[in-house]
C-alpha cells in the first residue's frame, strides 16, 4: 500500500509532465543576447551628378518684349541649383534656325538682307557688364556673377532673318560630336543630364521631324533613359492673346503641345503675371531631379545612433548632416538618401562618411533584431 508521500510525488510528477514544464536539471541556460557598443562607419565619394542647360531663343523681331521677360525672371530658375555645390552645370544658349529662308538673299527696305546665326552654335557670354565674354559659351560653376551672365546672355537681341523658326534643329545640332568639339568648347556631355528651355512665340517647323520623334531622338542620346531628358517651354497663351502677348503666326499650335504631352514638360505661360513661377518650378524639378542621390550601407544601422558627416581626411566632421533636413534612411533598401536641395562646401578629396551602431547584430541569429531599429524614417 502506497504511502500518502509516495502518492503525492508521483501526482507532482505527472502533473509537471501533462504541464510540458522540464526538470530545472534538464533545461538549457538561458539565451544570451549580445549587447552591440562598437561603432561601425564606411565613406563615400559623392559623385557630382551633370547637367547642361539649353536656352533656345527666338531671336525674330517680334522676340524683343519676351526675352526682358525671360531676362527678368531668370534668377527665379536658376537660384536653386546655382546655389547647390553639389550640380555640375553648363548653361549655354542658342538662337532658333531657318533652313527655309536661309539663302534668300533679297534686299527688303528698311529691313535689308536676312541674317542667320549659324545652326547649333552657342552665343558668346555676356558679362556682368553686358559684353561680350572672350572665348566662353556656357556658364559653369567657375563663372563669375552667373546670375548676370545668364541674365544678360538670354537677352540675344532680335534681328531680320528667322521666319519660318526651328526651335528643334538647333538642340540636335547642339549635341553633334563634331560642332561640339569645334565651335561649342565641349558644352554638351552624353553622360549629363539635358535640360531644354525653348523660349519663343511660334510653332517649330524643322522640315520632317515631329515632335514625338524629336523628343525620342533625344530619349535615345541618353541611352533610352527619359528621366535624363527634361523639357520646358516659355511660350504666349492662346486664349490669352493681346497687343503685349502675340504670336508670330498661329504660335505654338501643335509641335509645342505635342511635345510638353510627350515629354511631360513644363509649360511656362509668357502671358502670365506667374511666369517666374514658372520658371521657378521648373528648376526646382531640375534640382530635385538631378541632385537626389542614395549611398547604399553596408550594415544594418541602428538609427538612433545614426550619423552622417562631410569633409576631408583632416576635418571628416566638417558639415555634419541632420535628419530628416539633409537625408533621410530608407530600412527597405538599406540606404541613405540625401536631399536633392542639400548645400555641401566643395572641399578637395572630401567624402561622405556614415556611421552608427549596427542594429542588434549579435541578436540576428536568433531572430531578434530590436524592432525599434525598423522604424522608417
Amino acid at each position: 500500500m502506497m504511502t500518502k508521500n509516495l502518492i503525492l510525488k508521483l501526482s507532482t510528477v505527472l502533473l509537471l509532465g501533462a504541464c510540458g514544464v522540464k526538470s530545472p536539471e534538464r533545461q538549457g541556460p538561458p539565451e544570451k543576447f549580445s549587447e552591440v557598443t562598437a561603432e561601425v562607419s564606411q565613406e563615400a565619394t559623392l559623385p557630382e551628378p551633370k547637367v547642361n542647360i539649353l536656352f533656345v531663343v527666338d531671336n525674330s523681331g517680334s522676340m524683343k518684349g519676351y526675352q526682358a521677360k525671360m531676362a527678368e525672371n531668370i534668377e527665379l530658375f536658376a537660384e536653386t541649383f546655382f546655389e547647390n555645390s553639389r550640380v555640375d552645370y553648363r548653361i549655354g544658349v542658342v538662337p532658333v534656325y531657318d533652313s527655309k529662308y536661309l539663302n534668300e538673299r533679297t534686299v527688303y527696305v528698311p529691313s535689308g538682307v536676312r541674317k542667320m546665326n549659324p545652326l547649333g552654335e552657342l552665343v558668346k557670354l555676356k558679362g556682368a557688364d553686358g559684353k561680350e565674354i572672350a572665348d566662353q559659351v556656357y556658364i559653369t560653376r567657375d563663372t563669375p556673377n552667373p546670375k548676370e551672365v545668364l541674365k544678360n546672355t538670354v537677352m540675344i537681341g532680335t534681328q531680320w532673318g528667322p521666319e519660318a523658326e526651328e526651335s528643334f534643329s538647333p538642340v540636335l545640332a547642339v549635341t553633334s560630336l563634331q560642332l561640339n568639339e569645334e565651335k561649342n568648347k565641349g558644352f554638351y556631355q552624353t553622360d549629363a543630364y539635358l535640360a531644354v528651355i525653348f523660349l519663343t512665340d511660334a510653332d517649330d517647323v524643322t522640315l520632317g521631324l515631329s515632335a514625338e520623334d524629336f523628343y525620342q531622338k533625344l530619349v535615345d542620346l541618353k541611352g533610352g533613359d527619359r528621366s535624363k531628358v527634361l523639357i520646358a517651354a516659355a511660350l504666349p497663351n492662346l486664349d490669352k492673346k493681346s497687343a503685349s502677348c502675340a504670336t508670330d503666326g498661329r504660335g505654338p499650335v501643335q509641335a509645342f503641345p505635342s511635345l510638353l504631352s510627350a515629354s511631360g514638360g513644363i509649360f511656362a505661360d509668357l502671358c502670365s503675371r506667374d511666369f517666374g513661377a514658372h520658371l521657378a518650378e521648373f528648376g526646382h524639378n531640375l534640382v530635385q531631379r538631378v541632385a537626389a542621390q542614395k549611398r547604399q550601407l553596408e550594415f544594418t544601422p541602428d538609427i538612433t545612433t545614426l550619423k552622417v558627416s562631410f569633409g576631408t581626411k583632416e576635418n571628416p566632421d566638417q558639415q555634419v548632416l541632420e535628419r530628416p533636413r539633409d537625408y533621410t534612411f530608407n530600412p527597405d533598401t538599406n540606404e541613405i538618401v540625401l536631399s536633392p536641395f542639400l548645400k555641401l562646401s566643395r572641399s578637395e578629396g572630401a567624402t561622405l562618411r556614415v556611421s552608427a551602431k549596427p542594429v542588434s547584430l549579435g541578436n540576428f541569429k536568433n531572430d531578434r533584431a530590436t524592432p525599434i531599429n525598423r522604424v522608417r524614417q
